[in-house]
């Protein structure tokens, strides 16, 4: 008696509702945020630490953001625009791309979000030791 219960309640309701999973919105590192008179990005960093070797880089200032990519201990990266415990980062990201070919070491007219030709994303400023800036 008690299965029939069971599978007439489950007839009767259906099947148990999917678990639904919260997405932060994508939110682009944004340059500039000193003033014209500054570099774009104000400091230089390096990653000191993450989950095993790599770090995920993810695409908002949020835990639950997707990841967009990840990065090894010691790779340096530009600082940018910071909220909260997140750190928005301009880092390279080819095979044969330096830090110096991110173009946010110079100032730029007003604030705007990076458009490359690096990557860029959101880290927890805990991850990044300061080596200029």
């Amino acid at each position: 008696m008690m299965r029939f219960a069971l599978i007439l309640t489950t007839l009767v309701t259906g099947p148990p509702a999917p678990e639904i999973v919260q997405i932060a919105p994508s939110r682009a590192v944004m340059i500039g945020q000193d003033g014209p008179e500054f570099d774009a990005c104000g400091g230089l960093g390096r990653i000191i630490s993450g989950a095993e070797d790599r770090l995920p880089v993810l695409s908002g200032p949020d835990q639950s953001a997707m990841v967009s990519g990840s990065l090894g201990r010691s790779t340096h990266v530009w600082l940018c625009e910071a909220e909260g415990e997140w750190q928005g980062i301009v880092y390279p990201s080819g095979e044969f791309q330096d830090v110096g070919d991110c173009r946010v070491s110079s100032p730029v007219a007003e604030p705007r979000a990076y458009d490359g030709p690096c990557q860029s994303g959101w880290v927890r400023a805990r991850n990044i030791e300061l080596l200029a800036g």
